[in-house]
């Protein structure tokens, strides 16, 4: 069984830099820039994540899924260091609960980002320490915003 967010604060999201990488100033700025858009994006149903880098919108997730982005992001952007954004409804009522795992770390890793930013109490990370541990060997910031 999957733990929510709520039922197991140990798969919470926390506020900040979740591991020994903190984001860069670029990635920063990326998130300062597309949290509003993606909060808007979530709360209008049309998906739970974006892909953004120096200010710029790659993708936007839609109905295939946060994976599907990921690797489709990867395609359009050749440079590295790119920044995921992802989050659910600020009122926890969605189709789809958002989660993050050790294969979205790989994912991410494969695809050239170097940052998740997720929403805090909105996004379940699934196996947090070995995410973590993940995250940290790829060289991903993972960070939490709420």
């Amino acid at each position: 069984m999957i733990h929510t967010t709520t039922d197991n604060p140990a798969n919470a999201a926390t506020a900040g830099a979740m591991g020994a990488l903190h984001p860069s100033r670029a990635q920063r700025n990326d998130i300062a820039f597309g949290w509003p858009l993606l909060e808007q994006f979530v709360e209008l149903g049309v998906g739970q994540a974006m892909a953004v880098r120096e200010r710029d919108v790659i993708c936007v997730e839609a109905t295939e899924a946060t994976e599907a982005m990921i690797q489709r992001t990867g395609t359009l952007c050749r440079a590295r260091g790119w920044t995921l954004l992802k989050t659910g409804k600020a009122d926890g009522r969605t189709s789809r609960l958002p989660t993050i795992s050790v294969d979205t770390i790989q994912q991410l890793a494969a695809a050239g980002a170097g940052c998740a930013a997720i929403g805090t109490g909105r996004v379940i990370l699934i196996d947090k320490p070995a995410l973590l541990l993940a995250a940290h060997r790829a060289r991903i910031a993972v960070v939490g915003i709420g």
